[in-house]
């Protein structure tokens, strides 16, 4: 047996785990666990232990073919160095070395692998295909010992509430539409020419979530500061009502990489939390906690709408409200806290069942105020002095020559739920709600549909607050969980660190006083 021998094959692989040496060898060695999270080991014995040395039983299976060795472990721990060698089983010869190099980010863990397959007649064949077979499975077991190593360390947190490592944000948005999509590839590469819509869309769908940017010494109103990171969960509205198992899985992916950069907290932004909440209970699948923003964003759309009540004269005690999606998260939330402050309520949604469970709900909380649904989303905003429009939907649903004169529509969705194709009327306050103006800019060399650095949406601003309050917990997450109570809490740690409701805006455009004057005369006439 000699390296120079031309059937030997050499396999080379390099991960950086973020992780000490010593934490990654201890779970490297502990093969009889390997079972218990690694797909493709399927079977591990350590048959003898002699010091350094280890003979252990492995048996794996790979595209369902199942390959059995034994082989014998020595480690040089003043090396940093595991070396293995197959002492018997299916490959003729299979021996190597595991090697552990300090890095930045953890440990880069490299395995120099070779082996020998000398089957005849079929030996072509079989030589290429056990290569990648093993590739697979050494590939594998690294991504679930950098799984297990973040799994524990979060678990630990959850005992100890503390930790030394996991502290931050992380921030899950996606594209809202292809066009979005291309204005942030051309913020990133000005000559960058657009392919075919077809082609584009393919690949997006293609590509792994990834980390985009790292948000550094976010500080806020009370000194506390924070970090997190950006990361683009690869989906975009019009692919997740085709395929939404496979825009599961890019969430889950993406959760698990804020994972591997060891946030404390996660926030779902847009069609990633009504997904994650729908699909499965994705809270059980990862480590990190997670929150959805929907208390903070239902707390910033109300205190918008009372806002621009009081510079408009609107008495709220004589006004009807409609909250379109109000059987939704934040409609319904908005509704809980608005529901004893006006004359009349009117929800809507697409399902009658969920509509008649939370008018039952706040029929309970408030007597007095007169509440209606319809899954009408025309008629029931016709005659509204307030609109409140938090569906999730994949395109506008409102149009602007639906409202009356001086009405005041708080759009909340994403992408928006009104039209801003056709012109917006000078008559009507519309504005996009659940917006933050946070402590510190925050600029992103992508597009994130937002009109400035100092503009934040509510379910990435609630992330960071809970970051800063070190509160790593599922804040908000689960429906029917956005009650005034958690509302108001937020609130009060929001403005704490400076979080204010931002700037009315209509688009990207600021809604200056002359324009709030017109619309008041509208109101009059």
């Amino acid at each position: 047996m000699t390296e120079n021998n031309t059937d030997i094959m050499e396999i080379k692989i390099k991960k950086v785990i973020p992780a000490k040496k010593w934490k990654i060898v201890r779970t490297l060695t502990r093969v009889a666990e390997f079972p218990s999270f690694v797909p493709t080991v399927k079977e591990t014995k350590v048959l003898e232990k002699n010091k350094n040395v280890i003979k252990t039983f492995w048996y794996i299976q790979v595209d369902s073919i199942p390959i059995k060795w034994v082989e014998e472990e020595r480690i040089l721990f003043d090396k940093g160095i595991i070396s293995f060698r197959a002492i018997d089983g299916d490959i003729q010869e299979f021996y190597g070395e595991w090697r552990f190099n300090n890095h930045p980010n953890g440990t880069e863990v490299e395995l120099d692998l070779k082996l020998k397959v000398d089957i005849p007649a079929i030996k072509e064949f079989t030589q290429d295909y056990i290569k990648n077979i093993i590739t697979k499975n050494f590939e594998t077991l690294l991504d679930a010992i950098e799984e297990r190593i973040v799994s524990l360390e979060y678990l630990e947190v959850k005992k100890e509430k503390k930790s030394s490592k996991i502290a931050g944000f992380g921030l899950i948005g996606h594209p809202y539409n292809f066009f979005h999509l291309e204005r942030c590839l051309k913020m990133l590469n000005p000559e960058f020419k657009m392919p075919s819509l077809e082609f584009l869309e393919k690949l997006f769908e293609l590509t792994p979530s990834f980390k985009l940017y790292d948000i550094e010494n976010f500080q806020s109103k009370a000194n506390e500061t924070t970090r997190g990171c950006f990361i683009v969960a690869t989906i975009i509205p019009e692919i997740i009502q085709r395929d939404i198992w496979t825009a599961f899985s890019k969430i889950i992916k993406a959760c698990k990489l804020a994972e591997k950069y060891q946030v404390g907290i996660i926030a779902l932004g847009g069609f990633t939390s009504i997904i994650g909440e729908k699909v499965g209970k994705i809270h059980e699948i990862i480590d990190v906690p997670i929150t959805t923003g929907n208390t903070f964003t239902s707390a910033l759309a109300v205190d918008g709408v009372l806002k621009a009540a009081e510079l408009l004269d609107l008495d709220l005690k004589k006004s009807t409200l409609t909250i379109v999606g109000g059987s939704g998260d934040i409609g319904s939330g908005c509704a809980r806290v608005l529901v004893d402050k006006v004359k009349k309520l009117i929800l809507t949604g697409r399902t009658k069942e969920n509509l008649k469970k939370i008018r039952d709900e706040l029929k309970k909380r408030c007597k007095k105020t007169k509440i209606d649904i319809s899954l009408n989303n025309q008629k029931a905003v016709k005659d509204a002095d307030i609109v409140i429009s938090a569906a999730s939907s994949v395109s506008s649903i409102l149009k602007p020559e639906w409202f009356k004169k001086g009405a005041i529509v708080c759009d909340v969705g994403y992408p928006k739920n009104i039209s801003y194709s056709s012109a917006i009327r000078n008559d009507i306050f519309v504005f996009s709600g659940g917006l933050a103006k946070p402590p510190t800019p925050i600029s992103l060399p992508i597009d994130l549909g937002l009109p400035s650095n100092y503009t934040l949406y509510g379910c990435f601003s609630e992330a960071i607050i809970l970051a800063l309050e070190k509160r790593y917990e599922n804040f908000s997450f689960g429906r029917g969980n956005i009650i005034p109570e958690k509302i108001e809490e937020i609130k009060s740690l929001a403005k704490k660190h400076g979080f204010e409701v931002a700037d009315f805006y209509c688009g990207d455009k600021l809604i200056d006083k002359e324009r709030i004057e017109e619309i008041k005369r509208a109101r009059t006439k």
